[in-house]
């Protein structure tokens, strides 16, 4: 009987190491490992320019902020730290360049990268993956608004999707009506709505009354928060009902936004 309750604990402790290994997720492999196992896909390659045409590549925080910007990848201000907004942008990058999208804090190949592309304003090619309308990651709290694929012409802001209790679905939608207006919530009351367009039964994309309510995380009841500007860019280009919307990602901060061995020393 003994035997038995100490096999038990034995698989009890095994799968609670398990759960917390996979629930509780931090970063200690290091700059060596991360490069290793996450190394420059085809796409990545830096483009065919002499080295003596580039010049001098400088890859100090600001100068790294002011690239991301240079390349149409909103960082929020130019402050020299990798703050929550700039490692937004970080995942933006890595996803536009075929990296599993994160925001992970760079390691030196990727800073010269963000910095020679910048450089010689290098564009990124849209891959098949993204529709004609909005693409709207949910791992990085993003939006690629894609308007004409065969030129190439898109722009990229941050969004807030649903929370975890209240998520955005995931899927391939349109948008079904709109409202030009301020538009209160139906099922939350006070909760105003800055020119809706509906995508999915309830949940929509608008503006708020704060562009500072468009977090860089998920903090919505289910609907896509934008900045006012963007949504006034929708529907000044004819934005609207049949367009596409199209959600993907997860969310996960333990893996998707770890927290690295320095912030908690």
């Amino acid at each position: 009987m003994k035997r038995t309750w100490a096999i038990f604990i034995v698989i009890a402790l095994l799968a609670g190491t398990k759960f917390g290994l996979d629930y509780f997720y931090f970063d200690t492999k290091g700059k060596a490992a991360y490069q290793i196992e996450n190394p420059p896909t085809k796409i990545l390659q830096l483009p065919d320019v002499p080295a003596e045409g580039i010049g001098q590549i400088e890859i100090s925080p600001e100068s790294i902020q002011q690239a991301l910007i240079d390349l149409g990848i909103p960082v929020g201000d130019i402050d020299g730290k990798w703050g929550p907004r700039t490692r937004q942008a970080f995942c933006i990058w890595r996803e536009l360049t075929g990296r599993t999208p994160d925001r992970n804090y760079p390691i030196d190949f990727e800073l010269r990268e963000i910095a020679i592309l910048a450089k010689v304003k290098k564009e990124f090619k849209l891959t098949d993956q993204y529709v004609r309308g909005l693409n709207i990651s949910r791992t990085c709290q993003s939006v690629i608004w894609v308007k004409n694929k065969v030129a190439n012409e898109y722009e990229i802001s941050t969004v807030s999707t649903g929370a975890p209790a209240t998520p955005t679905d995931i899927g391939d939608f349109k948008v079904t009506w709109k409202v030009d207006r301020w538009y209160e919530s139906i099922s939350i009351p006070d909760g105003w709505m800055y020119r809706p367009m509906f995508f999915n039964k309830g949940q929509a994309v608008h503006g708020s009354e704060r562009d500072a309510f468009v977090w860089w995380y998920p903090a919505s009841h289910g609907c896509v928060r934008m900045l006012g500007a963007f949504v006034d860019k929708l529907w000044a280009s004819g934005f609207g009902v049949g367009d596409k919307v199209r959600v993907y990602g997860d969310w996960n901060p333990y893996t998707k936004d770890p927290i690295s061995i320095e912030e908690l020393i």
